[in-house]
Formats: C-alpha cells, structure tokens, sequence
C-alpha cells in the first residue's frame, strides 16, 4: 500500500495497491482504494484538487481490457502506508 500525493502542493490524492517492482508509472482503477477525488465522472486528465495541476492521464489498455491513469512523471510523490 502506498499514499500517492501532489508534488506541487503536497496533498494527499490516493491510497494506491502496487504490485510489481519497480516505480509508479500509472494507476490502475480497480487498484485505487481511495481517494480524495471522485473517480466515478473524472475526465481524461486527473487534477490535484488544491492547486488544479495536471497529474496523469486516463488510458485504456486493449490488451489488458483495463482503465489506468499515465502519470506525469516528477509531479507526484510516493511514500509508503505506515
């Protein structure tokens, strides 16, 4: 489990399930266990909703026949769930 938040402003986004090695490069839908952003109607980009930057973008993976968001990279931080 690890907390995903804003690198501008530092505010808490997402409560994220990785799996795998290796850093973040996007965030599965079904992996997100919570949010401080309804999901549920976002548009193709996610904004941090303190400072309205631009974090990622929504993209479908045919192969998988799943919905992620493409993070942007050096504008989130990562740390782990303690």
């Amino acid at each position: 489990m690890i907390i995903i938040s804003c690198g501008h402003c530092k505010a808490d986004l997402a409560l994220y399930q990785k799996v795998g090695r290796g850093g973040l490069q996007r965030m599965y839908l079904e992996r997100i266990l919570k949010s401080s952003i309804d999901l549920s109607d976002a548009p193709g980009t996610l904004l941090c909703p303190n400072c309205k930057r631009q974090l990622a973008t929504k993209v479908y993976f045919s192969r998988k026949n799943k919905e992620a968001y493409q993070l942007i990279r050096a504008v989130f931080n990562v740390r782990p769930l303690k």
